[in-house]
């Protein structure tokens, strides 16, 4: 699987669904989930829980 980053049509079509339902992310939140699943780490609820606690939505 190829890394996704901020400029990967996978990451513009994820960021434009969300601001359909308006819900836009920081880009810091952005990079830090996307630094998560380019290092094939488990995602888990808890890690999203601290992630949003921690940075601007």
């Amino acid at each position: 699987m190829t890394k996704l980053t901020l400029d990967s049509p996978a990451f513009k079509r994820v960021s434009k669904n969300l601001s359909l339902e308006n819900f836009h992310i920081d880009k810091s939140l952005a990079l830090q989930a996307l630094d998560v699943i380019n290092s094939k780490k488990t995602l888990t609820p808890t890690m999203i829980r601290e992630a949003l606690a921690n940075a601007k939505v």
